[in-house]
C-alpha cells in the first residue's frame, strides 16, 4: 500500500504519480487520486490533457471498479465545466465585455477586501447539518444576518445557515472564506451532496434528492430524519461504493478523510 501527499502531488501536477495511485489496493488512497486528478485536469484546462486523458482511460480499463465509477463521474464534472467556459469565452467574443462579468470582477474584490477585514470562514459542523460561520468580529447584528436562511446561535455565538447554493454564494460575497469540504460542494456541478459527519458515524445526503429518492431507498440502511429534513446512510465502504453509483449525487472527496 502506497501513501501518498496529494496536495503536493496536486500542487505540481504530478499526473504519473497519481496515475499508479490509481492501481493502489487501499480504497481511500484511489478515491483521493481521482479527485486529485480532476482538480489537475482543471487546472491545466487545454494546456495539458495528460490528466482528463488517465481519467478516460481510468473510467473504462481500471481494474478497481470504484475506480471507474469515480472517474466517470469526474469526467462529467471536467465536461460541464469546459461547455460553460466555451459559452463564456464564445459570448465575450460576440458581445464584448458582459456588465454581469464587471459585476462579478467587483464582488470578487470586495469578497478579498472583507476577509482581509474580518477572516471569517464557513464549514459544515458537525453533524453536517448545517453551515456554520466563525469568526471573533461575529454578533447577532452583524450584515450575514441579511443573508436568507440564516441564524444566531447564541449558545454557540456564531451563524447558521442551511446548506445550498445560495447560502454558499451570499457568504462568499460577503467576505466569508469557504472551508475546502464547503468549497468542493460549491464547485461541484450537481445540487445534492453525500457528506460525512465528523464521528465517521453517518453520511449524509444534503440538497434537493427528490430525483435520486428511489435510489438512495436502495442503500443499506438509508433512512429519512424528518427533523433534519436529510437522508443519512451509515458510514461504510459498501454504502460510499452504492453512493458513487447514483447519477446525480456528488460525493464529496473530503469523505473518507
Amino acid at each position: 500500500m502506497g501513501e501518498y501527499d496529494f496536495d503536493r502531488l496536486t500542487r505540481y501536477r504530478r499526473v504519473d504519480v497519481l496515475l499508479k495511485a490509481l492501481n493502489d489496493e487501499n480504497e481511500h488512497q484511489r478515491f483521493k487520486a481521482v479527485d486529485a486528478l480532476e482538480a489537475v485536469a482543471l487546472a491545466s484546462g487545454d494546456a495539458d490533457s495528460s490528466a482528463r486523458d488517465g481519467l478516460m482511460l481510468a473510467a473504462t480499463q481500471n481494474a478497481f471498479e470504484d475506480v471507474r465509477l469515480h472517474a466517470k463521474i469526474a469526467l462529467k464534472t471536467l465536461n460541464t465545466s469546459q461547455e460553460s467556459q466555451i459559452e463564456r469565452t464564445s459570448d465575450r467574443r460576440e458581445n464584448g465585455p458582459h456588465p454581469e462579468s464587471k459585476r462579478n470582477a467587483i464582488k470578487k474584490q470586495q469578497r478579498e477586501y472583507n476577509h482581509a477585514d474580518t477572516g471569517l470562514l464557513c464549514e459544515l459542523d458537525d453533524d453536517s447539518t448545517t453551515l456554520i460561520v466563525r469568526g471573533s468580529s461575529l454578533s447577532p447584528s452583524h450584515r450575514l444576518s441579511a443573508i436568507k436562511g440564516g441564524h444566531w446561535d447564541e449558545q454557540t455565538r456564531m451563524w447558521r445557515f442551511p446548506v445550498n447554493r445560495d447560502s454558499f454564494e451570499s457568504l462568499r460575497d460577503n467576505g466569508v472564506v469557504l472551508h475546502p469540504t464547503v468549497q468542493s460542494l460549491n464547485t461541484s456541478s450537481q445540487n445534492t451532496w453525500a457528506v460525512g459527519t465528523r464521528n465517521k458515524k453517518w453520511i449524509k445526503v444534503l440538497g434537493d434528492a427528490h430525483e435520486i429518492e428511489a435510489n438512495l431507498k436502495l442503500v443499506p440502511g438509508a433512512q429519512w430524519d424528518s427533523l433534519e429534513k436529510a437522508w443519512r446512510i451509515p458510514f461504510k465502504a459498501d454504502s460510499i461504493k452504492r453512493l458513487i453509483r447514483i447519477d446525480g449525487l456528488y460525493v464529496s472527496p473530503f469523505i473518507l478523510d
